[in-house]
């Protein structure tokens, strides 16, 4: 479908890896094998959409210990994925002794209004929403780690950059995602989205109709909100990637340079934007975010 030309990391491909058995995480368990936890599907949270999100709870996880959380955020160029493609992902990092969750956000091009600005909301919401339902399980956690695939590594970094997470940010880690909205780097998705103008994409993007839409697009990207007080950030890129523009993982490692901010980043060198021709990369990159909850989950 046209609509789903960048409609993100091929979780398709990597979710085989993981269901494989081909990715193992530091304990030693096999990604993808369905190691016991408490599944509670289709929580609610605040937004005026309906969308919902899927916690993970690990077995035998311990009530007097505190706990950390990875929250996956789908992508799909901001118009398609759902919850559902965070389940291999939710499990591996279960599997590893976090809990996890997967959400909905509201999506463009359905008929609904879907800033950036309001996507954020939502997502902000969501983590509010988990803190309160793992507290009722008897639950506290102490850390959270957004992490998300092309447009939902987008909206991780957001999370974890703007500072509004009502549960504390320890890093972030993405694949593939936009970092910058300048227009002129967005013809693809405007094709794909059928706008007629950069007016239209900068509307769409932040909700707002206006004549300049310099500082907007600045406060909704990823590398224009980054400071000296951001987490710590693993990335990961295609090489040859055909959706997201090359100068955009540049430009947000040029802002961590600049604002001093530790920071990984993995070259996928044989993939595009599905980043499935790299699976030694693929181990690389979780074995990296595994490094990252270890380290900075305990700071």
């Amino acid at each position: 479908e046209e609509r789903n030309i960048c409609s993100g990391v091929s979780c398709q491909r990597i979710d085989k890896d993981l269901s494989a058995g081909k990715c193992t995480g530091a304990t030693g368990k096999v990604a993808g094998t369905r190691s016991t936890c408490a599944v509670f599907s289709d929580q609610n949270y605040e937004n005026e959409n309906g969308n919902q999100y899927d916690l993970y709870i690990p077995a035998g996880l311990d009530r007097t210990q505190d706990q950390n959380l990875i929250l996956y955020i789908h992508g799909g160029s901001f118009n398609s994925g759902s919850k559902a493609d965070g389940e291999t992902w939710c499990r591996y990092y279960a599997a590893q002794g976090y809990i996890t969750a997967s959400v909905d956000y509201t999506l463009q091009m359905h008929g609904k209004d879907a800033s950036v600005y309001q996507m954020n909301k939502e997502i902000e919401n969501a983590v509010r929403a988990i803190r309160q339902r793992t507290e009722e399980l008897g639950y506290h956690i102490a850390g959270m780690a957004p992490f998300g695939v092309s447009a939902g590594g987008t909206l991780a970094m957001n999370l974890a950059y703007n500072g509004n997470s009502a549960i504390p940010v320890r890093f972030v880690f993405q694949v593939a995602a936009p970092t910058y909205f300048e227009p002129s780097e967005w013809t693809l998705l405007m094709k794909v989205d059928k706008l007629a103008s950069e007016h239209d994409f900068c509307k769409m993007m932040t909700g707002k109709e206006l004549e300049d839409y310099t500082q907007e697009i600045q406060k909704i990207s990823p590398a224009g909100i980054v400071s000296d007080d951001s987490v710590p950030s693993l990335i990961a890129y295609g090489r040859i990637d055909h959706c997201v523009p090359v100068n955009q993982k540049n430009y947000l490692m040029e802002a961590y340079l600049f604002h001093d901010v530790p920071y990984d980043y993995i070259e996928f060198p044989k993939s595009n934007h599905g980043m499935y021709n790299d699976p030694d990369k693929l181990q690389e990159f979780l074995e990296k975010s595994l490094e990252y909850a270890e380290r900075y989950f305990a700071a």
